[in-house]
């Protein structure tokens, strides 16, 4: 690498890492703004504790904030890193020089090798790794008074519990109830039970005042209803635990998941969201082409060998890729079963990627 190569890679680096610094601290701002109360409403609020409930909350969430981020900074670090060439002449000697100007965009890209390569572990390795921490509420944290509502929650053998309160911390459920299905999928006992305590020991919920409801055939034609039967239960193995009932109970826990994780659920039967996790699986392959190519879609305005107003070139590269962020937000939302997944997920990719390759060979030199 050249002097200049060096200069451009570190100036691109060093305007990810501070854009990516900035972003956090707006996502931890806002949060904090919006759910302060949350992290009071325990039983000791100390100022110790408090602090202390925030640290961990938003520690865990910064892998999160990073893969939200990650790509879409790409894009801005490099417009950022040319538009402060482009603002002080530096291109112009280089051009002089006899420097092609899509030479120049090689450092840029080369490090967003390392930077896509750490965004995609992170998000396959790290973020999954605690996703249980990830998709806890803000009042999870400390010996809160009020759990959270637990609504149809599936375990790996298709039984669906809902409770009225779920408190992680304690490893209990009040309220609970737990529809089991039968061989075909269609529900068949019902167990209900005053509250529920996990033991991770045999990995097992043990009820209190617990009891099956069996629905019997009926006795003939003309008997109307059916048998009902009670049965009293003292546990039951769902096999979810606290920290999976939250994940799941999560709306983005899809999000959090690692491709293989998405294809063992997608290999499950009687799967209620299967296009979302289909849609996820395909998304997180398609997210290293889509920062590459809002990459090359902004790098092209800053890249010319006459001076130009930086404000008019970023106006014309904000454009450009919000086009692109917009269109593929709407794909992404559009796939309304499996089989449109795939298309949803690629169709940015097919409608931008030329238009990506075109503007950047383009660049007058």
């Amino acid at each position: 690498m050249t002097t200049v190569d060096r200069y451009i890679a570190a100036s691109f680096l060093s305007s990810y890492v501070l854009l990516l610094l900035i972003g956090m601290g707006v996502y931890i701002f806002s949060d904090l703004l919006v759910n302060l109360d949350e992290f009071t409403e325990t039983r000791a609020p100390g100022l110790v504790e408090i602090l202390g409930h925030m640290a961990d909350f938003y520690g865990y969430n910064l892998p999160r904030y990073y893969q939200q981020l990650g790509g879409v900074l790409l894009a801005m670090a490099a417009g950022f890193t040319f538009a402060l060439m482009l603002r002080n002449n530096e291109l112009t000697p280089l051009v002089a020089a006899g420097v092609p100007l899509q030479r120049l965009a090689a450092p840029a890209l080369l490090v967003s090798v390392v930077l896509v390569a750490a965004w995609v572990i992170n998000g396959e390795v790290v973020v999954p790794a605690l996703a249980h921490k990830i998709a806890r509420q803000h009042g999870d944290l400390g010996d809160a008074v009020g759990g959270t509502a637990v609504l149809c929650v599936r375990d790996d053998h298709n039984a669906i519990l809902s409770a009225r309160e779920l408190h992680v911390q304690r490893g209990q459920l009040r309220g609970v109830m737990i529809i089991e299905p039968t061989a075909e999928g269609a529900p068949a006992y019902l167990v209900r039970a005053d509250a529920a305590q996990y033991d991770p020991a045999r990995s097992v919920w043990r009820l209190e005042r617990g009891a099956r409801l069996t629905m019997g055939p009926a006795f003939s034609d003309e008997t109307l209803g059916h048998v009902v039967q009670w049965e009293p239960v003292d546990e039951y193995p769902f096999t979810l635990a606290p920290d999976g009932i939250r994940l799941r109970q999560s709306a983005q826990w899809t999000d959090l998941m690692s491709i293989r994780q998405m294809n063992a659920l997608l290999r499950s039967r009687n799967l209620p969201n299967a296009p979302a996790i289909a849609r996820a699986q395909h998304v997180r392959f398609m997210q290293p082409l889509l920062a590459w190519i809002m990459m090359l879609l902004v790098v092209p305005f800053f890249l010319t060998r006459q001076p130009q107003n930086v404000l008019v070139a970023g106006g014309k590269a904000l454009l450009l890729a919000g086009s692109c962020f917009v269109f593929t937000f709407l794909c992404h939302s559009l796939a309304a079963d499996p089989r449109t997944a795939l298309l949803a997920a690629a169709a940015p990719v097919l409608a931008f990627g030329p238009v990506a390759v075109l503007f950047f060979t383009n660049v007058r030199t």
